[in-house]
C-alpha cells in the first residue's frame, strides 16, 4: 500500500506541471499582447512548452534548452509570451538545479536564460529592466532545485547510515547472543564434569567398601546422591536461564570457595583454601568465573591426580587477583573421560578480565597460577 501511494505521488507530481503548462498555454492566460498567430500555433506552441517537462527528470539540461527554443518558437509564431510560458521556465529551472547540479545546472540556467533573452530581444533597448525579474526567478529557482537535491542526498546518507545502524545492532545482538550461548556451554560443561566426577568417584569408593565396610559404603552411596542432587539443581537453573531470558541464576562466588572444599572432602580430597588481602572491585562475574575456575581446577585433581590433598590460595594485592591451585601429584590416568576443555576453558573464562592462567608441573606436584585486574566493570 504504502509503495502504491508513493508512486501514485510520483506520477502527479510529474504530470501536473505538464497539463497545467499545457492547458494554461492553450488558453492563452496572461499573454502579453494579443496572440498574432493560428490557432494551430497556439497548440504548437503549448506542445513545445509543456511536453519537453516530461523529461525534466532524466534529462534536465535537455529539458532547458527546448523550453528556451520554445520560447523564442512562441514569439515568432505569436508575437507574445504569457503565464505558462513563465511556469514552463520555473519548472525547468527548478529540475536543473534538482536533478543536475554543478556545472550541468549553470549550463541549464544559461540555456533558458539565452532563450529567455532571445524572446525579448525586440524590447530590449526600450525596458532592459524586464530582465531582471527573469534573471531573478530562474535563479531562485535553480537555487531552491539545488537546495532540495542536497537534502534529498543527506535524506539518502542518513537512511544508509540508518541502515548500516541497525545491521551492526543486529551484529551485536548476534555477538551477545553468542557470547551468552558459550557461557552457558561452559558452565554446563563445569557442572556436569564436576558432578560426575565426584560421582564416579564416589561410586568407586562405594564399591571398593562394599565387602569391607558397609558403613562407610553406604555413606559413599549417600554422597553420590547429594553430588547428584546438586548436579540437577545447577542444570535446572542453567536451563531456567535458556528458557526465561529474565532468568537468573544463583552465581557462585569466593565466598563458596568452603562450601565446594567440603564437596570435594567427601569425595576423599582434602581441599585448604587460604586467602590474603582484601577483596574489594570484584564483580560476580568475576567472582564467578574465578570459583568456576577453582571447581575446574579440583575437578581435574580428583580425575588426573593422585593427590590427597590440594591448596587453594587466593590473593588479592597491587589492583591484581592472584589465584593458585596446588596438589603434590602424581600424575596418574583418569578412569573418568576428559571433555579437553579445561585449561583453554579457564583461558576463555579470563580473557573479557585482561587476566591470565597458567599451568604446569612444579618441584612439589602441579601448580595452576591465575592472575587477573581487578577495581573493574563487568565485560559487556
Amino acid at each position: 500500500m504504502r509503495w502504491a501511494a508513493g508512486a501514485e505521488c510520483r506520477t502527479l507530481t510529474t504530470w501536473a506541471p505538464v497539463v497545467a503548462v499545457a492547458v494554461l498555454s492553450q488558453a492563452g492566460i496572461g499573454l502579453e499582447s494579443d496572440w498574432s498567430g493560428s490557432d494551430a500555433s497556439l497548440a504548437l506552441t503549448s506542445a513545445l512548452l509543456a511536453g519537453p517537462l516530461l523529461l525534466r527528470a532524466a534529462r534536465p539540461v535537455l529539458t532547458a534548452a527546448l523550453i528556451g527554443a520554445a520560447l523564442v518558437v512562441q514569439v515568432q509564431l505569436g508575437g507574445s509570451l504569457h503565464f505558462a510560458s513563465f511556469i514552463a521556465v520555473l519548472v525547468a529551472s527548478f529540475a536543473t538545479g534538482r536533478h543536475a547540479g554543478g556545472q550541468r545546472m549553470t549550463a541549464g540556467v544559461l540555456l533558458l536564460l539565452v532563450g529567455v533573452v532571445l524572446a525579448v530581444r525586440d524590447s530590449l533597448p526600450e525596458s532592459v529592466e524586464e530582465l531582471v525579474f527573469p534573471l531573478f526567478s530562474v535563479s531562485a529557482a535553480a537555487a531552491l532545485g539545488s537546495v532540495v537535491r542536497r537534502q534529498a542526498r543527506q535524506a539518502a546518507e542518513l537512511h544508509g547510515l540508518n541502515e548500516a545502524l541497525v545491521r551492526e545492532r543486529d551484529a551485536i545482538d548476534r555477538l551477545v547472543v553468542a557470547t551468552e550461548r558459550l557461557r552457558l556451554a561452559r558452565e554446563l560443561h563445569d557442572v556436569v564434569a564436576h558432578t560426575l566426577t565426584v560421582a564416579v568417584v564416589q561410586a568407586e569408593a562405594c564399591e571398593a567398601a562394599l565387602d569391607a565396610d558397609l558403613e562407610r559404603a553406604r555413606e559413599a552411596a549417600r554422597q553420590v546422591q547429594a553430588a547428584g542432587r546438586r548436579g540437577l539443581a545447577d542444570l535446572r537453573s542453567l536451563v531456567r536461564v535458556l528458557r526465561d531470558t529474565d532468568a537468573t541464576t544463583d552465581e557462585p562466588g569466593l565466598d563458596d570457595l568452603d562450601t565446594l572444599a567440603g564437596v570435594m572432602a567427601s569425595a576423599g580430597l582434602e581441599v585448604t583454601v587460604e586467602r590474603a588481602g582484601t577483596f574489594r572491585g570484584l564483580s560476580p562475574e568475576l567472582e564467578r568465573e574465578l570459583y568456576r575456575i577453582v571447581q575446574e581446577g579440583l575437578t581435574n585433581v580428583v580425575k588426573h591426580s593422585s593427590a590427597a590433598w590440594v591448596r587453594i590460595l587466593v590473593r588479592a594485592h597491587d589492583s591484581r587477583v592472584q589465584l593458585g591451585i596446588v596438589d603434590p601429584g602424581p600424575a596418574v590416568e583418569s578412569p573418568v573421560p576428559s571433555g579437553g576443555h579445561g585449561l583453554a576453558g579457564m583461558a576463555e573464562r579470563l580473557a573479557p578480565f585482561g587476566g591470565q592462567v597458567t599451568a604446569g608441573p612444579t618441584s612439589d606436584g602441579y601448580r595452576v597460577h591465575v592472575s587477573v585486574p581487578v577495581h573493574q566493570e563487568a565485560p559487556a
